[in-house]
């Protein structure tokens, strides 16, 4: 197996050598950063007084302490993250009270320098947007971590649309901390569906001997009665699927308000079919204010 490449992805940490005159001399030590964590943590050690390595529970002149201290601030300072978002802004179109839209992905990179470590947390200005996961957890320089962002339109109304919300992107440890993204939330109005005629109906004489001869197609008109702004996104399926209707089209597709579309029907009899009346019915299915509408398709052969 090959070996490692070496990344900032793998870096562990870092020691970093400080030095403090006093009237006696100097104090030498290390301040080591530890990225291997969620966080970044920082220690002081390999202590050297001026009279040699500190090894006994021997005081530390304040001023010394103060210096020890403000390494670790400066490390913190020279090693920072920086959020960057992308996108920063995101536009969700949603129908009224149908629950939650397909997810957007916000990737959040460590644009920071190398040896900065990111912990980014999510929070949303809305209960009704949700970032999963919330928490990406430590993310070195250059490192990207993906989020999913999702819009829940149970109780949002289109008379109160537009909405706008934000997702903001924070680590204290970042220079640019927090950073923001803008949601612009547009609700649709429910759609309705509606068909015409209800019943389409077939005629054929069953022929004496062979196949039935074809049957013209006949079509029927499924609207989208709703408000303008509606959408209608339908399916089509037969409930019993008889083999005998042959054919719709189109079985699915998407309709604006005060829009139509012509859906064509076909039919062939079996050549063993006897006389009779045989029916079948075509399911339009949608999220709308009254969800389902149905078509009868009746054959008669005498």
């Amino acid at each position: 197996m090959p070996p490692t490449p070496i990344t900032a992805s793998n870096l562990q940490g870092q020691d970093f050598e400080y030095k403090f005159a006093v009237l006696q001399g100097y104090w030498r030590w290390k301040t080591r950063m530890d990225v291997s964590q969620a966080t970044p943590q920082y220690s002081v050690r390999d202590v050297v007084s001026p009279f040699g390595l500190l090894r006994d529970n021997v005081p530390i002149p304040g001023p010394v302490v103060v210096a020890m201290a403000a390494s670790i601030t400066e490390l913190q300072q020279q090693f920072a993250p920086l959020i960057l978002n992308s996108p920063t802004t995101l536009t969700f179109t949603v129908d009224q009270g149908r629950g939650f839209s397909p997810p957007q992905t916000v990737t959040v990179t460590n644009n920071g320098v190398y040896g900065s470590l990111l912990s980014p947390v999510l929070t949303t200005s809305a209960s009704y947007v949700v970032a999963t996961p919330a928490d990406l957890g430590g993310l070195p320089f250059n490192v990207p971590a993906q989020t999913a962002i999702t819009v829940d339109s149970t109780n949002l109304l289109a008379t109160s649309s537009p909405y706008a919300a934000t997702v903001v992107v924070q680590d204290p440890t970042a220079l640019n901390s927090p950073q923001t993204i803008s949601l612009a939330i547009v609700v649709r109005p429910l759609a309705n569906i509606a068909v015409s005629p209800a019943i389409l109906t077939y005629y054929v004489t069953k022929p004496l001997t062979g196949p039935f001869p074809p049957i013209p197609s006949q079509y029927f008109v499924l609207s989208n009665t709703g408000p303008t702004a509606s959408l209608l996104q339908y399916e089509i399926q037969k409930t019993c699927n008889f083999p005998w209707v042959a054919s719709y089209n189109p079985v699915s597709g998407s309709i604006a308000g005060g829009s139509f579309q012509n859906v064509t029907v076909a039919v062939q009899p079996d050549f063993c079919m006897s006389t009779g009346t045989y029916t079948e019915t075509l399911r339009i299915s949608g999220y709308s204010d009254n969800y389902v509408a149905t078509v009868q398709i009746q054959l008669i052969i005498s």
